[in-house]
């Protein structure tokens, strides 16, 4: 009797846990949902950025127990991270060659631009943990610059499409707005 209640007792376990974990990331999932619909509610660009947001946060570590201030972290942090990579991109692509002058100064631009906003990002991340919510913002306009000075020495978002970084700057244009956008949403 002891053997058949064991067996009948796992998968009813089993089917409980998998109940739990289900609900909880749901959960999870509609704090994220809420944060981002909250943040790109006035935003230009809201149907690019809610879906945008989301995406970006659900798939990020520690984003299924956070609050929305815990999700501004988290949305810097990827900022940061995106920023670092971009970095690396552009290294890797002038380590390439094969550029004309042109793109090669273009290259040497998105580095110096990406390198910079590395520095007001660590500044945006220690004013977000002391709570100056406007500093955050301020320093944020500064480092998404990055991006847009990036595409405009290629010729601009508009310009002859031959800039290699058209995602990355794009991504990291997004991303930055998307933590400025969870950061005024909790002012």
């Amino acid at each position: 009797m002891a053997a058949r209640l064991v067996s009948v007792s796992v998968p009813l376990l089993l089917l409980l846990f998998v109940v739990l974990a289900g609900s909880r990331a749901a959960l999870a999932s509609k704090t994220v949902e809420q944060t981002c619909a909250k943040a790109t509610s006035g935003a230009r660009r809201k149907e690019q950025l809610a879906p945008f947001c989301v995406s970006s946060l659900q798939a990020a570590p520690g984003s299924e127990g956070a609050d929305a201030r815990g999700l501004a972290a988290i949305a810097t942090n990827l900022t940061l991270v995106n920023y670092t990579a971009a970095v690396a991109t552009i290294k890797a692509l002038e380590r390439r060659g094969g550029w004309s002058e042109l793109s090669r100064r273009a290259l040497a631009t998105c580095r110096q631009r990406y390198i910079e906003a590395l520095n007001v990002v660590h500044s945006a991340v220690h004013a977000l943990a002391t709570g100056k919510l406007r500093d955050y913002v301020s320093d944020m306009g500064v480092v998404r610059k990055a991006a847009t000075d990036c595409e405009d020495a290629f010729g601009g978002a508009g310009g002859n499409g031959k800039s290699p970084l058209r995602k990355v700057d794009a991504d990291a244009d997004n991303l930055t707005v998307v933590a400025m956008l969870i950061v005024r949403s909790l002012q």
